[in-house]
């Protein structure tokens, strides 16, 4: 749920990464009828970072909540906080390899959420979104992403084209994935510094940034449907550039 001045996280996995990282939690909600152990956890949990603790009936919490899957807990947090641009090239030019993930007008949130999980497990260096035309970061994305958007550098750029230059300025290599395309993800070195953009579901990425693109490559299916989910591709290539970086072989 949001109501634009404020976000709330909902779920028992969500909430704990909320509470493990460093994003402002201004209020934690217990349902009374949460199991005495985890109550007592997420109560210390919240502790340790001085966060206020209410308890409410499971109905008390549907209310505040809405329709959803509450699992008898909540974080009333501010609205998600993007980095900023400044802050993410600070973060790449600390690292040796990194690995961005452009993500070019994700609408589905729930898609969003399953594709930042995928990302944070990798270790993605960063990912970024357009401004517009996107889906934003929501209680529902930190749920989908199971809390992943608490421990990853997300950000908003308001012109792509620009960002594409800093990327080319940064020296990193990049590359769109497309389906059909004659070059595999399975045949292309991908241990060195880059940079994956993913389309949209339905419509892919986009034909003016697949032209600025260094490199498009496909993932090779035999079966019938015309292309993965914009969530499975992205798993299917970020693995790829896990194998290849973690294990040294493109065979």
């Amino acid at each position: 749920m949001n109501d634009g001045t404020h976000m709330v996280v909902y779920g028992k996995q969500p909430v704990r990464e909320a509470l493990f990282s460093d994003h402002p939690i201004i209020q934690l909600i217990l349902a009374r009828e949460m199991p005495p152990k985890e109550r007592d956890l997420f109560q210390r949990l919240a502790g340790q970072r001085r966060i206020p603790v209410e308890l409410r009936t499971k109905g008390e919490l549907q209310r505040y909540c809405g329709p959803v899957l509450h699992q008898g807990i909540a974080a009333l947090m501010e609205p998600y906080r993007y980095a900023d641009e400044d802050r993410l090239w600070q973060k790449i030019d600390q690292i040796e390899n990194p690995l961005l993930l452009i993500l070019d007008q994700i609408q589905d949130p729930h898609n969003l959420g399953a594709i930042l999980r995928t990302a944070e497990v990798v270790g993605v260096s960063g990912v970024v979104l357009p401004s517009r035309g996107s889906a934003e970061v929501n209680a529902t994305v930190a749920k989908t992403s199971s809390g992943a958007i608490f421990h990853l550098t997300i950000c908003r750029t308001d012109d792509m084209n620009a960002f594409f230059d800093t990327i080319r300025h940064k020296k990193l290599l990049l590359v769109a994935l497309s389906p059909g395309r004659p070059d595999t993800i399975y045949g292309f070195d991908m241990d060195r510094p880059m940079a994956v953009i993913i389309g949209s579901e339905g419509k892919g990425v986009r034909k003016n940034l697949q032209n600025l693109a260094d490199k498009t490559l496909s993932i090779p299916q035999k079966g019938k449907m015309g292309s993965l989910n914009a969530s499975t591709s992205t798993a299917v290539i970020l693995f790829e550039i896990f194998r290849q970086r973690e294990f040294g072989s493109r065979k």
